[in-house]
């Protein structure tokens, strides 16, 4: 059992607090969209596309298409984990919502929730531009699950809310270890399917580790856990990732082999931005194909829209 532990752990994506996330807001969308927002009449039309391309590809967290008082909205949601600038955190919500509003046209209702409690502190909630005669403002929601009293979760029977338990608030005098224990037992004692407890208690141990070294929970991973859908889920998403990030490079060590350039490497972030292995595998074999680096810059642009 350890080593298949161990073997887990190792082969977890180093953006595997996105992916659990995300997991968590497919299986309770509409819950979580009505939890997260605090809108309590929305109602979930359809999950859409999350994939925004122009030159380079942009990809949101989650973007649904719901209805308050029989209006339809976009519903983005946004699960932060790293510590960003102000800047950088504007940047990408005015992109998004210039994108989204080309594409469908409709209100757009933005929510970033921070997972870690020491992020988010400098996120100013709008983006506002007070140039005379050219005001823009865009306003976001900003939501911190530490925030949260996390015992009122399982008080009131939130199983759409449980995954992220461990990074709410804890009881008094409980915490770290502690209270990812008590989220642990208290989530076993549900009268659940045994496939949504195993997600559950999966989505609840992977995220711990954002508050304390996963060696000190790793005693909390059980056999059945190892049999749930998320953790086949995450553990291919891992081996995917490997080839993709091996791929990227193969086709970056090609064309400075090929053209003697060392531009290649500005080329990193546009195949970072390409999910799908096989159009990597296709832009790798196209290098032999290709006169010049700047042949192969408009193939991946291409490529890319």
């Amino acid at each position: 059992m350890q080593n298949i532990l161990h073997e887990f752990w190792e082969n977890l994506p180093h953006n595997r607090f996105d992916i659990v996330s995300k997991d968590i807001f497919g299986t309770f969308a509409e819950d979580l969209l009505r939890k997260l927002t605090n809108i309590p009449g929305l109602k979930l039309v359809e999950q859409l596309e999350t994939e925004l391309p122009t030159v380079e590809i942009r990809r949101m967290d989650t973007l649904s298409k719901a209805e308050i008082d029989d209006r339809e909205v976009l519903v983005h949601i946004e699960f932060q984990v790293s510590r960003e600038s102000a800047p950088e955190i504007l940047k990408r919500k005015v992109s998004y919502f210039g994108r989204c509003f080309e594409r469908y046209g409709l209100p757009i209702l933005s929510f970033t929730v921070y997972l870690r409690s020491d992020a988010g502190g400098n996120d100013p909630g709008k983006y506002s531009q007070n140039f005379p005669g050219h005001k823009v403002l865009i306003e976001y929601q900003v939501v911190r699950l530490s925030e949260f009293d996390g015992q009122s979760i399982f008080d009131t029977d939130q199983t759409n809310l449980m995954a992220f338990t461990p990074l709410m608030q804890s009881p008094e005098g409980v915490s770290g270890v502690g209270w990812i224990e008590q989220c642990h037992k208290m989530t076993l004692a549900l009268p659940l399917a045994p496939d949504l407890q195993n997600n559950l208690l999966i989505w609840q141990w992977i995220l711990s580790g954002l508050i304390v070294n996963p060696a000190e929970i790793r005693h909390l991973l059980e056999g059945p856990m190892l049999e749930s859908s998320t953790y086949r889920y995450i553990l291919q998403q891992g081996i995917e990732q490997g080839a993709r990030e091996s791929t990227i490079e193969g086709i970056l060590e090609a064309l400075e082999i090929q053209f003697h350039e060392s531009g290649a490497q500005t080329l990193k972030p546009m195949l970072e931005s390409i999910e799908e292995l096989h159009r990597l595998k296709d832009l790798r074999r196209a290098v032999f194909q290709v006169n010049s680096l700047d042949e192969f810059k408009t193939l991946l642009a291409s490529n890319g829209s």
